[in-house]
């Protein structure tokens, strides 16, 4: 029977209980609701970086030229095409209709017999069969129509006829090749400066014959020049290749010698550099394509060889034409059966698959300089399609996976995302960033965690309720100092400070706990009587121990410098002097420590239990201390057996875990860092402790165990669910830490585990560049993908964390 009910609940009240369980659902609904739309939001700003491109077309119009084609190019606007026939004659024509608008001789009566044009068509060279070069531009401007200017004739003394030609301008002057009927490799660079002052421009011209020497039977059949024109590659059908350095034209060398088909039987069929004229494309019979730049040769650093550092797959019908993009480096490749393939060269992605026609080649190739289309030149006529690239140069292998980088010497993790010249290729792997946000959040959590639990386990269980009161608000107040006030701390005042004090720091992490430990057990030692009369003043003994540690730490560093860095420890971590001893006798402290106490644990400590049943105090304390001595004894002496025995087997920790020391560093954002998840990891795990029952400690306590056991043996192992919460709770907040990252980390995107170096997190990325990825549409979405990575790995963290509370909490249940 339902027992009844003599008082009636006021209305009022049933009606704030409704409304507030209303306001809490929707509180906490509403929350999820948020957090699942901010991941939401960055997954649609992210997603479009991985959609593929897209191709419209084709569009076909008859081609309006009489004579075979030197080049084919587009105007800025996408609406008129310009191309220079073998007869000397330049043809302006529209590209809705293929009508001509304009036809002209540049030279009545001269036919060039080599052509050179800029990857960006601004500039153009010309050879002609008197042995003369004519340099200058061709365009088509919106008022005037097509536009030719040349500069006044070059000669080539004595004269011969021009078969090849290279050219390349820039503002700091042009530089030209020829090879020419009668086997000479014709160098000259103009070079120009102006005077700020006067206005006055300076011009100097070298000139040299290159040290080439014709083969028999086979003539060179593609001649460019690369860079500022500091190299020029001369090539033959076969593949094989001359490099030369022109660095100095007055002592022209051949660099290197090399094969650009690398395979029997295959025949190099086109040759053209990207923007920037770096890399260089090579096409052969069997429709493969290549892209190679010049690295820095390992035998002789004062050279460079180039490298074949991308390959795309062959199509089994020969490259007959090749072009590049002015703006990404995306390049098309035009082949014998009409098929024409684009990929963006950096990461291998193949952007399309087009065709021109059946079965005939597609000789010419020219981008739209907005990278919006594509124009080809094909027996039926001419081709168009509309592109859209998209996010060529964003695909998961690029961000996520080594990329082989123009002038790198291998693939590698790299973030880059803007310089200076207007040629530059941006590097967005967001590997660097990652592990940026690892090395930060692992550095500060070695630091800030140890002093954080043992805090909570010393105001929880030994220290006076009446001091804990004072305590605990006060280390919780340290979680209202602002990010950016400790950031600024950092870089101004502890960064500077420490790179004059670095071994002296260094030693502080092992002699202020040997500090405390060494008080801990001298406090021991006291009688009886006089530890309970002084037992108020035991936190100020201990406060008094930290000045101690530090002060031998100062008195020690130089010492220490001394003895293990020859002297100079900034001079040693730059690999200048001493070996690698004092650096591995440094990183085996703490293995060593916990090794002895492991052992110690073990074998020492049950005999020492049976042998001290019938001690007194005071002797059993001075065995402890006895055993602390020989501990730190046995430390040092291993650390320095294992740091001598790594050393003599030829192993060097510079260059992994130690290396150049940079002034802000993984040490100052470690310690800075530390301090600011000290706060939250200690609050909640006092908290978690303080909710042990009473119960437990008393019933512990009057089983004879003492409170330090106590506190090991129940009190933690019950608590320990809210211990691990408080150190997750503390990741996060290191995982998401920006303005002291961003303000004392240097703010270098790194891959190394380097104490003395800096990197760049997630966060203080996404806070440096958004406001200037804005601009660029891909740097944009990029950003947001790494926002959306800085979620992911929190939240894969976070559950991985809650699971294992979950089975610490079931342990504590079990307890």
């Amino acid at each position: 029977m339902k027992p009844s009910r003599n008082k009636k609940t006021r209305w009022t009240v049933r009606a704030s209980d409704t409304v507030s369980r209303g306001l809490i659902t929707v509180g906490g609904v509403g929350t999820i609701a948020a957090v699942f739309m901010v991941c939401v939001f960055l997954l649609w700003v992210a997603l479009p970086l991985f959609r593929s491109a897209s191709a419209t077309g084709p569009e076909r119009m008859p081609a309006p030229f009489s004579a075979r084609l030197l080049h084919l190019q587009v105007d800025e606007y996408g609406r008129v095409g310009w191309a220079l026939q073998a007869d000397g004659d330049v043809v302006s024509f529209r590209l809705d209709t293929g009508a001509v608008t304009e036809q002209r001789a540049l030279f009545p009566g001269e036919a060039p017999t080599a052509v050179s044009v800029s990857p960006d068509g601004a500039s153009i060279a010309l050879g002609f069969g008197n042995g003369s070069v004519r340099l200058g531009s061709i365009g088509v401007d919106k008022e005037s129509g097509l536009r030719a200017e040349f500069d006044e004739t070059i000669p080539i003394e004595p004269p011969s006829p021009v078969r090849l030609m290279a050219h390349i301008a820039s503002s700091a002057g042009t530089a030209f090749c020829a090879l020419t009927a009668d086997g000479r490799l014709v160098y000259e660079k103009v070079t120009q400066r102006k005077n700020l002052i006067t206005g006055e421009v300076t011009r100097r011209k070298r000139e040299a014959v290159l040290p080439y020497e014709p083969r028999a039977g086979a003539e060179p059949a593609f001649l460019l020049l690369a860079g500022l024109g500091d190299s020029v590659l001369l090539a033959w059908p076969d593949g094989r290749a001359l490099r030369f350095n022109t660095r100095h034209p007055g002592k022209p060398v051949v660099e290197e010698s090399l094969d650009l088909v690398q395979s029997p039987g295959l025949r190099l069929t086109a040759l053209r550099y990207l923007a920037g004229q770096t890399t260089l494309l090579t096409g052969d019979s069997d429709g493969r394509v290549r892209a190679w730049f010049p690295i820095r040769d390992e035998t002789d650093p004062s050279k460079s060889r180039l490298v074949a550092a991308h390959e795309f797959p062959a199509t089994g019908s020969p490259v007959v034409s090749l072009a590049s993009s002015a703006r990404l480096r995306m390049m098309a490749a035009g082949h014998e059966d009409g098929s024409v393939q684009l990929f963006h060269v950096t990461s291998e992605k193949k952007l399309a698959d087009l065709s021109a026609g059946p079965a005939a080649p597609v000789t010419s190739l020219a981008f739209y300089p907005k990278d919006d289309g594509l124009l080809a030149l094909h027996p039926g006529g001419l081709v168009h399609w509309g592109l859209d690239p998209r996010h060529a140069e964003a695909t998961g292998r690029a961000l996520f996976t080594p990329v082989w980088y123009e002038g790198a010497p291998r693939p590698a993790h790299t973030w880059q995302s803007s310089a200076a010249t207007d040629d530059f290729e941006p590097k967005l792997g967001l590997m660097p960033l990652i592990f940026g946000t690892l090395k930060a959040t692992v550095y500060s959590l070695l630091f800030g965690v140890p002093i954080a639990l043992l805090a909570a386990v010393f105001t929880s269980e030994f220290l006076h309720p009446r001091a804990r009161r004072v305590v605990k608000p006060a280390i919780e107040m340290m979680a209202s100092l602002p990010s950016v006030v400790l950031g600024f701390l950092a870089a101004i005042v502890f960064a500077p400070f420490v790179e004059n004090v670095v071994p002296a720091v260094l030693l502080c992490f092992f002699t202020v706990p040997v500090a405390f430990l060494l008080g801990a057990y001298l406090w021991q030692m006291l009688p009886s009587p006089l530890t309970l009369r002084l037992a108020g003043w035991r936190l100020l003994f201990l406060c008094a121990l930290l000045p101690a540690g530090v002060g031998l730490a100062v008195v020690l560093g130089p010492r220490l410098e001394g003895w293990l860095f020859a002297g100079d420890i900034r001079r040693w971590l730059d690999g200048q002097v001493g070996g690698p001893t004092g650096g591995w006798f440094l990183l085996l402290l703490a293995p060593a420590a916990l090794a002895v106490a492991v052992l110690f644990a073990r074998l020492l400590q049950p005999r020492l239990q049976q042998a001290a049943r019938r001690w007194s105090r005071r002797r059993c304390a001075a065995a402890d201390a006895l055993k602390f001595a020989a501990g730190i004894l046995l430390v040092l002496t291993l650390a320095l057996a294992l740091a001598r025995l790594l050393a003599a087997a030829g192993l060097d920790p510079r260059g992994s875990l130690l290396g150049t020391y940079v002034q802000r560093n993984a040490l100052v954002v470690g310690f800075v860092m530390g301090f600011a998840v000290i706060p939250i990891i200690y609050t909640v795990a006092d908290d978690a402790l303080a909710a042990v029952p009473d119960h437990l400690r008393s019933a512990a306590l009057g089983a004879g165990a003492t409170p330090w056991q106590t506190a090991v043996t129940i009190v933690i192992p019950t608590a320990m669910s809210g211990l691990f919460s408080a150190v997750m709770i503390g990741l996060g907040r290191a995982v998401g830490e920006t303005m002291i990252v961003l303000m004392a980390a240097g703010n270098t995107p790194l891959m190394d585990w380097n104490l003395f170096n800096g990197f760049r997190t997630l966060s203080a990325n996404i806070a440096v560049e958004l406001p200037e990825a804005v601009r660029n549409s891909t740097h944009y979405r990029v950003l947001f993908l790494s926002a959306l990575v800085l979620f992911a790995l929190t939240f894969v963290v976070n559950t991985l964390a809650e699971m294992v509370r979950l089975r610490f909490r079931k342990k504590a249940v079990e307890l």
